[in-house]
């Protein structure tokens, strides 16, 4: 499996990297499925530091570009033991085939090609982060968990376990054929503590991370982290490489590089786009990792078109041949809609693909600084308010469990927390002790004019009526949800329902998706509805920390933070004991829990593929730690089967259909844990 190896027999060898998988960095979460997406952060940090050997640089504007540092300033301990991992299976299949476009979407064109500052976390964020962010020193094989190497081929932990010496795959060149070096990842560390960037969550995680990044030598690299980890390659074996030979960073640097394509250290780059409608990327003729033990079967395809298109129009296009793939995000779509002429025939195949993975953060936000849910009490009662069952077996089809837990999927989910029931009643309780009733002046109407309001209520809305509960100065219980996906109109329908039967006022707004997720990231709503994916260790200081309550523009969306829960992330992000780490990430869980600024929707433990027959998939169809089906590309296009697919839809001639669409490759499906109860 692993190996420790002196340095004088590995200088020189030509090691495998790794393969792409979801960052080990844990910036801000990715985007998954129709509603959920993600964000970025906007404040300055500082400018000039003092680095860790002594030399001062500075990235202000005006000055030169920083000198890099002496060869001199670090060195290789002297008894050095390197370890590295190719043992592991490639991640993709032998039997993948190399060609061919494949024709994809996303659901808004891209509002900035960057990586970092503002707006850099949109639709476009995972495949611009796909060939470059990625692509960083190690990562974890995504069926396995070991860690393997990437663009690093050996790595060497030291006894304090925050220094890691690492060696850079001499091979490695960025897309524009220059080498890949150590001060690549050095000018990375320095661009993130630059407030040129305008990204405050970046600043704020290289000072919280990183005391030092240093370049022995061309392809040798020390990082000194700034405390001692029980996961040291995981916190500081992420960090991803910046062509410091092609970045210029001044003032400017935010607007200047809006536009600009990057250099990429993966096998894609943009090659062309159409502004509004699409992106263009092509695969490098001759890209470094070809060959790589870890790279087998992945980014087969020449070329990758995607298109912008509205999330509920994707199987329109796929119907007429315009996208290779969907994945389906809605359950009652699902089950009815797939029931056309090219999927009884088997020409369009259809996959429900098991998967392992952390369900993240999804469901209903409140914004604390919105009046309404400054108090607990209120926000209690809409959670008692939420009807899970009444939404799963009538839209859903059954489809789903509930979530539950903050760190939902990891083992640092809390298991004494359950999902407060839905109860009209409790609710009623939690909005009197909020102080909301019902009008004086309709307390004492009869059962006639009661009912002849609340039909009135139904076809209209609430508001619309005059018996929505207020408090003692006059203002109702009434609030907006905005959202950006079409698709849980009917879900957010239903739960208005049962809102307005009980005296609240739940407005609807539908927003074009970019907009509602940026009305999120700046605290610019009431309720809305969105999702962050989480990565393989649960990151709460993004979400949930004080750092993040005073600025927008990052994930913390509801401007929560105390101090109790920012000694609880230090807990869990320093301590080397487990059992201190759970007890903080429970009782983390807990209090977001009590406060009651998050309703959590539900989760699936799998992903709904629907794809053309000429694409094709391994056995195992995607590895077990995929969250979204572009993490891992181990797809690829069929010449003859495309040719024999024309020639079937030209005679009319069927294809053999699966009846039994579960692809559980991993037995996951036997572990799922059935839906939990319900709590006060």
């Amino acid at each position: 499996m692993k190996t420790l190896t002196p340095i004088g027999v590995v200088l020189g060898l030509l090691i495998l990297t790794g393969a792409l998988a979801t960052p080990i960095v844990p910036w801000v979460a990715r985007s998954s499925g129709s509603e959920e997406a993600n964000a970025s952060s906007v404040t300055p940090s500082v400018e000039e530091h003092a680095d860790p050997s002594g030399v001062t640089t500075s990235l202000d504007p005006g000055t030169d570009e920083p000198e890099p540092l002496p060869d001199d300033v670090v060195s290789l301990p002297e008894d050095i033991l390197w370890e590295t991992n190719y043992d592991d299976p490639p991640i993709g299949s032998s039997d993948a085939v190399r060609g061919g476009t494949f024709n994809y979407s996303i659901g808004q064109y891209p509002m900035t090609f960057r990586l970092m500052g503002p707006n850099s976390n949109d639709a476009f964020a995972g495949w611009n982060r796909a060939f470059t962010m990625s692509f960083g020193l190690v990562s974890r094989h995504p069926v396995t968990d070991n860690y393997i190497p990437r663009v690093a081929t050996h790595w060497s932990v030291q006894e304090d376990q925050r220094t890691i010496y690492f060696q850079i795959d001499p091979d490695a060149e960025w897309s524009d054929g220059n080498p890949i070096t150590a001060s690549d990842f050095v000018f990375t560390w320095r661009m993130m503590r630059s407030e040129h960037i305008v990204d405050p969550f970046y600043n704020n995680y290289a000072e919280q991370f990183y005391e030092s990044v240093d370049r022995i030598d061309d392809h040798t690299l020390r990082i000194v982290g700034t405390r001692p980890s029980w996961r040291p390659l995981s916190d500081y074996g992420g960090l991803w490489p910046t062509p410091e030979h092609a970045t210029e960073l001044d003032e400017n640097w935010v607007s200047r590089t809006n536009n600009q394509h990057q250099i990429a250290v993966g096998p894609y780059v943009v090659s062309s786009v159409s502004r509004g409608e699409s992106v263009t990327l092509e695969r490098l003729d001759e890209w470094w990792g070809d060959g790589n033990h870890y790279f087998q079967g992945m980014y087969n395809f020449d070329r990758i078109h995607l298109r912008v298109v509205p999330i509920e129009r994707n199987l329109d296009y796929l119907r007429r041949g315009e996208l290779d793939l969907v994945v389906e995000n809605n359950a009652r779509a699902w089950n009815e809609d797939y029931i056309f002429p090219a999927v009884q025939n088997g020409w369009i195949r259809r996959a429900r693909v098991f998967v392992d993975t952390p369900s993240g953060v999804y469901g209903l936000h409140m914004n604390l600084e919105a009046p309404i849910f400054q108090n607990r009490d209120f926000r209690r009662a809409m959670h008692h308010l939420f009807n899970f069952d009444r939404l799963n077996r009538n839209l859903m089809f059954d489809e789903y469990f509930r979530q539950v837990s903050f760190f939902e999927g990891t083992e640092y989910a809390n298991p004494e927390i359950q999902p407060r029931e839905f109860n009209p009643a409790r609710a009623k309780e939690y909005l009197e002790r909020a102080g909301y009733r019902r009008p004086e002046h309709i307390r004492g109407r009869n059962v006639a004019q009661n009912v002849g309001n609340a039909l009135r209520g139904l076809l209209f809305t609430r508001s619309d009526t005059d018996d929505v509960l207020v408090n003692e100065r006059g203002e109702k219980a009434s609030f907006t949800v905005i959202y950006g996906s079409p698709g849980l109109t009917r879900h957010l329908t239903v739960m208005q329902q049962e809102y307005r039967r009980a005296g609240v006022d739940m407005r609807l707004r539908l927003l074009e998706p970019g907009t509602a997720f940026e009305r999120g990231l700046e605290r610019k709503y009431e309720m809305t509805v969105t999702g962050r994916t989480a990565g393989f260790y649960p990151s709460p200081r993004q979400y949930l920390h004080t750092d993040f309550k005073e600025a927008v523009n990052n994930n913390n969306i509801w401007g929560f933070g105390t101090s109790e829960v920012d000694e609880l992330i230090e807990v869990y992000e320093e301590n080397l004991d487990f059992d201190a780490r759970l007890r903080a990430m429970h009782r983390i869980d807990e209090i977001v829990h009590e406060e009651a600024f998050y309703i959590p929707f539900w989760r699936a433990p799998f992903i709904w593929l629907a794809h053309w027959d000429y694409l094709r998939f391994p056995d195992f169809y995607l590895p077990r730690r995929t969250q979204q089906v572009t993490d891992y590309m181990v797809y690829w296009i069929d010449p003859e089967r495309r040719e024999a697919l024309t020639e079937a839809m030209r005679t009319g001639e069927a294809f053999p259909v699966e009846e039994d669409l579960d692809v559980d490759y991993y037995g996951i499906r036997e572990v799922v844990d059935q839906e939990p109860g319900v709590g006060p």
